[in-house]
């Protein structure tokens, strides 16, 4: 959204670097007549404005002085904007998504792209973004923000803080159906794609309609989906979400998804290439292809990591990761919508 009084600081300055190098002598008249006045200039505004938002506004004389005016004000704006985001970020409670996409393993560019190409509605979106901002009304924002009494602990395991961070990816109690529906959706989307890639016939064109079995036979493919593979050593971590068994080119994927809290990605990325390199091991040596572990990890609120997106390319029928975000972003806020209004 355009911001009013930023928007206005900025029209501002650029109109007094117009006025100040234009060649109308009409302007140029207005130009003395706003240096005349001694309360509400033209002149006086842009000054306080410059320095409100450390902008030095300096004339190229190869520039026309349209040219020169939105050169300035682009300055402005974006100085505007970057105090903003310092002054969102420097907010104890409100910052803390803020501080967390800044973080430099975070790919900034993906991590936002949810707001201009996901398709969600409004009301989603917005519920996100409070989401994001910690502003719903949980039990800790009524014990902590509005002092109303109430008991911060969790309304349904009763044993941590009720904040948005417990809801969405650290209750025990949800865990079991709630975060696993939603864990399910993403891999329906990634079998269903994967499928598509290897002219395997679904029993519906829609992914969120597809249900996968267990072992799905192709041609040219096998595809497990949450299959222990059995190995002549004993391996505790056997069982990825989904496997892909490429005959043709010999190779086999592990494909592993996880929807953490935001604060977790790198943590869940690293787990699950470490988590199933003993897997890959037993399973070169048993059916003699080369073997990759792809994990999927997108927090909880919408954070994705750098890389991940070159991981989801070595997944046939290249998904889309803006899908899989807005997938996981849908769930979380259907989960918050549910838990709250308990």
């Amino acid at each position: 959204m355009i911001q009013l009084e930023l928007s206005y600081k900025t029209s501002v300055i650029g109109l007094r670097q117009y006025l100040d190098t234009t060649n109308d002598w009409m302007l140029q008249l207005v130009n003395r007549h706003e240096h005349s006045k001694k309360l509400h200039s033209i002149l006086k505004e842009s000054d306080h404005f410059c320095q409100e938002l450390n902008v030095n506004t300096e004339t190229d004389n190869l520039l026309t002085p349209t040219e020169n005016a939105r050169k300035t004000k682009k300055m402005a704006k974006n100085a505007g904007l970057k105090q903003l985001e310092s002054r969102w970020q420097d907010k104890p409670l409100h910052g803390q998504f803020a501080t967390r996409a800044n973080i430099a393993d975070v790919d900034k560019s993906a991590t936002h792209q949810w707001l201009s190409s996901s398709g969600l509605k409004g009301e989603t979106e917005g519920f996100i973004l409070a989401a994001q901002d910690q502003s719903l009304f949980t039990r800790n924002f009524q014990a902590n923000i509005l002092h109303n009494g109430a008991d911060p602990s969790c309304r349904f395991c009763d044993d941590k803080i009720e904040t948005i961070d417990h809801l969405v990816s650290g209750c025990p109690i949800l865990a079991p159906g709630e975060y696993t529906n939603r864990h399910n959706r993403v891999g329906q989307y990634l079998h269903w794609k994967i499928c598509q890639r290897f002219n395997i016939e679904t029993k519906t064109p829609n992914w969120y309609e597809h249900h996968p079995d267990p072992v799905t036979e192709g041609d040219k493919c096998t595809i497990l989906w949450d299959f222990p593979i059995h190995t002549d050593r004993t391996i505790q971590a056997n069982r990825p979400d989904i496997v892909v068994k490429d005959k043709q080119n010999k190779t086999c994927l592990l494909i592993d998804m996880s929807i953490p809290s935001d604060r977790n990605v790198s943590a869940k990325v690293f787990e699950k290439l470490s988590k199933y390199k003993d897997l890959e091991i037993e399973i070169q040596k048993m059916w003699h292809l080369k073997t990759t572990t792809v994990p999927v990890v997108v927090g909880a609120l919408g954070i994705i990591k750098k890389g991940t997106q070159q991981f989801l390319d070595k997944i046939p029928g290249n998904p889309s990761l803006s899908e899989i975000q807005k997938i996981v972003l849908n769930s979380t806020a259907h989960i918050l919508r549910r838990t709250l209004s308990i």
